[in-house]
C-alpha cells in the first residue's frame, strides 16, 4: 500500500484508544470484573473490529497486532480505572464513547478498505464491521446479546450512513481529515438522536411476540 495512502495514525491509535476505554468502562461498572477481565475486554474492544477487517481485507498481520495499538488499549485500562474511581456511575459515558469509537471505526475500516481497492459497497460492509465488530465480541465474552441484533437503537444503521457518506466526501476534493470528521459527526449525531428520542429497530416480525392474554 502506498504510505500516502495509509490510514492515518492518528485516527487508528485514536479509534483504538476510546474503543478500549469503553470496553473498559463496560467491564468495570456493568460485569464488575477483575483486572484481567478488564484489559481482556478492553482490548477485544478496541481491536476486535480491526483485526476481523485486516483479515478480510487478506493484508497480513493485523495492524492491530503492534506493541503502539496494545498499549495504547491498557493505557485506556488505566484511564477506566481512575473515572472509576471518581465515579460510581458511567452509564452516560460507557453510551457515548460507544458511539464515538463506533463512529471512528467505521470511518477507518471504510476508508482502509478503500485504500486496499475494494469496491466501494464492500468498503462500506467493512466500515461497518470494523465500528461494530469490537462490540459483537465484547457481548459475546460477556455473555449477553450482541446489542445490535436486539432492535435497539441505530448503531449499525448509523454506522452505515457514516460509511457510505465518507465513501461519497472521499472521492470529492474535500479534505480527508475533513471528511473524516464529517463523517464520524454524522454518525454520532444520528446515535445520539436515535437514543435521545427512541427511534429504534423493531423485530423484523414482531407479530410473533408473546401477548400476555391477561392484559
Amino acid at each position: 500500500m502506498n504510505a500516502a495512502l495509509a490510514v492515518p495514525l492518528w485516527l487508528d491509535l485514536l479509534t483504538v484508544g476510546i474503543g478500549a476505554l469503553q470496553g473498559a468502562l463496560f467491564a468495570i461498572f456493568y460485569k464488575r470484573f477483575d483486572l484481567v477481565g478488564v484489559i481482556s475486554v478492553a482490548i477485544l474492544t478496541g481491536l476486535g473490529g480491526g483485526i476481523l477487517r485486516d483479515l478480510l481485507l487478506a493484508v497480513g498481520r493485523p495492524a492491530a497486532m503492534q506493541d503502539k495499538y496494545i498499549l495504547t488499549a491498557i493505557a485506556s485500562c488505566l484511564v477506566a480505572i481512575l473515572i472509576g474511581r471518581w465515579y460510581k456511575k458511567a452509564s452516560s459515558a460507557v453510551v457515548f464513547l460507544d458511539s464515538a469509537a463506533m463512529s471512528l471505526f467505521a470511518v477507518a475500516g471504510t476508508y482502509k478498505a478503500i485504500v486496499n481497492d475494494t469496491s466501494n459497497l464492500v468498503a462500506i460492509l467493512l466500515g461497518v464491521l470494523t465500528a461494530v465488530g469490537g462490540g459483537v465480541l465484547r457481548d459475546v465474552v460477556c455473555r449477553i446479546t450482541p446489542q445490535i441484533f436486539t432492535g435497539g437503537p441505530l448503531y449499525a444503521t448509523a454506522s452505515a450512513i457514516g460509511a457510505t457518506l465518507f465513501v461519497l466526501l472521499e472521492k470529492s476534493s474535500l479534505d480527508l481529515n475533513v471528511a473524516l470528521v464529517i463523517s464520524a459527526i454524522t454518525i454520532v449525531a444520528i446515535q445520539m438522536a436515535s437514543l435521545r428520542f427512541r427511534i429504534h429497530l423493531k423485530p423484523v416480525l414482531d407479530s410473533l411476540d408473546f401477548e400476555d392474554p391477561s392484559k
